[in-house]
């Protein structure tokens, strides 16, 4: 049997700006109340956790830190088209989209308009692609919206409650909780930390944070009422120094407020200006100067600086990493809590499955197929950061507008619709009948059942089940529908758009894993081999 581990801040270096100390006493119950799942943190990455676990019937808590809920701000406000895919799959896709928007894109130099796009004009929905372009929503309208769904599961999250340590053997962790003045214990099988760039999960499990802060670069950043602007775009302005970071104006629609971005620098005595009303005027009269604009006291303000970094690895025995606890980047290109959330949606269900009985060792595929995005992501972020935010001939708010207008930045496409897993562990191909190999996306498209009823492919994926797609008139293999986690569907194309979505060459099967990405494809597949692949994931 696996030692026991204790993890506590007794060993671990907290930042000076946040320290963080053990409990003097612990009294645990002989009995600790026990869940399946501790998850740590309830921001937009622990909730899309918790609700995927709670809807696969797994018991699970998420706990956060904070007393209350954030109900400003304007970080994490952009959800790309392959979020809103895992949004439609929770089904708090119309949700989302009720309290975001579509903006258009206006750039200037002073008081001259240079450039005025419409990213919907380039980036059209298609039938195989079903959201499109970048919506724009404030972080915590998109968590306000979770939270909803997470309580449609009976589960709510736990504020004021803190992780402060945990031991570890080989049935599961003991975690310390701190609530107000007093310590409470939970066992759980596993814990999960979604607690953002200073996590604690990380640091109690002793996983290293490699990379680097950008100590050089501050940016300035509120949410205040504004006039004098047209609400349906965001406004950039460009400069020589500061490239597109000079200002930002971006409309965040449910709020009714302006986010406000501006690159700092120090004063003659090496201050750097507070995020003060009167700054942020000074600073649109000296890089922008358009009349009729005024900014009124803000709401919520903060200071800002870049840090680039990636975990060692994403576990520790039963200890796992997801969103900003593993990776922090840039803002630039808008990834950061895309790519968090999407961690959430490969874990989930892989996490359901190891506890109805697959093998342990599925844990390790979250690792081999989330940290290579994640390493992508960083290395385009960045040096997209440096050419929109540095400005020269080459650079600045031009950069901005080509990633809206394309949605690509330094050869990554910021959609998150081309990221697979084609090579992995986890897919097997039966032969070439389909383009589409093991590991891509399933695309969406419009089809109907057998007796001709319409049927939208997004629909039969939703849930926490397996799908398999039987394309073309060949009968279905008997016994197939009997299979436990498998839902079965045989699938009409009339118009096409399957054909076309999924590189079809005449009757296929293509199946499908409950996080939308293809784990087998071939011409025909009978019960045993389907029966076979499945139960590598606990059925």
């Amino acid at each position: 049997m696996r030692a026991a581990r204790t993890n506590d801040f007794s060993t671990v270096t907290a930042p000076a700006t946040a320290p963080v100390t053990a409990p003097a006493t612990v009294t645990a119950p002989a009995d600790p109340p026990a869940t399946d799942v501790l998850v740590v943190g309830a921001g937009p990455v622990g909730l899309v956790l918790a609700i995927e676990l709670a809807r696969a019937g797994v018991d699970c808590r998420i706990i956060e830190r904070d007393r209350e809920f954030r109900t400003a701000g304007v970080r994490g406000k952009g959800v790309n088209p392959r979020t809103l895919e895992v949004f439609d799959d929770l089904g708090v896709a119309e949700q989302v989209l009720a309290r975001g928007a579509h903006l258009g894109v206006r750039t200037y130099e002073g008081t001259r308009l240079v450039e005025d796009v419409d990213p919907s004009a380039t980036n059209p929905p298609t039938p195989d692609r079903p959201y499109a372009g970048m919506l724009l929503i404030a972080q915590h309208q998109t968590e306000a919206v979770l939270r909803d769904r997470l309580a449609e599961f009976g589960r709510k999250v736990e504020t004021g409650t803190e992780l402060v340590g945990y031991t570890e053997d080989a049935d599961g962790v003991l975690a310390t909780l701190r609530q107000d003045d007093r310590t409470v214990t939970v066992r759980a099988r596993h814990l999960v930390g979604c607690d953002g760039g200073r996590s604690t999960v990380r640091k109690l499990a002793g996983i290293p944070f490699l990379g680097e802060t950008w100590e050089e670069e501050r940016f300035i950043m509120a949410s205040m009422d504004l006039d004098g602007l047209d609400p349906g775009h965001m406004h950039i302005w460009n400069h020589p120094v500061f490239g597109a970071a000079a200002m930002t104006l971006v409309p965040m629609r449910q709020d009714d407020k302006w986010a406000v971005h501006a690159a700092a620098e120090p004063d003659g005595h090496g201050e750097l200006p507070a995020p003060t009303l009167d700054t942020f005027r000074r600073l649109f009269a000296e890089r922008a100067g358009l009349p009729g604009v005024r900014m009124h006291e803000p709401i919520w303000s903060t200071v800002w600086r870049p840090t680039v970094r990636l975990v060692e690895r994403y576990r520790e025995g039963r200890v796992l990493l997801a969103g900003d606890a593993a990776h922090c980047q840039s803002a630039a290109g808008g990834q950061g809590m895309n790519t968090g959330i999407q961690d959430a949606h490969n874990l989930a269900w892989k996490l359901a499955a190891v506890l109805r009985g697959a093998p342990e060792a599925l844990l390790d595929s979250y690792q081999e197929e989330r940290m290579p995005v994640a390493r992508a992501s960083l290395a385009a972020t960045s040096a997209h950061h440096k050419a929109a935010f540095g400005g020269g001939p080459d650079g600045g708010a031009g950069v901005l507008t080509a990633q809206f207008r394309t949605m690509t930045a330094h050869g990554v496409d910021l959609t998150g619709l081309s990221v697979g897993y084609r090579g992995g562990p986890l897919g097997r191909d039966l032969g070439t009948a389909t383009g589409i190999r093991a590991g891509d996306r399933a695309p969406d498209a419009p089809c109907t059942t057998a007796d001709g009823t319409p049927i939208r492919l997004f629909d039969l994926f939703r849930g926490p089940h397996f799908t398999l797609l039987a394309f073309g008139d060949r009968p279905l293999p008997p016994g197939l529908t009997d299979l436990p986690g498998l839902r079965v569907a045989a699938v009409r194309d009339p118009d096409g758009h399957a054909a076309r979505g999924y590189g079809l060459r005449g009757d296929a099967v293509v199946l499908v894993r409950p996080d939308g990405y293809v784990s087998l494809t071939g011409a025909t597949a009978d019960r045993a081999t389907i029966a076979a692949h499945l139960r590598a994931f606990g059925h």
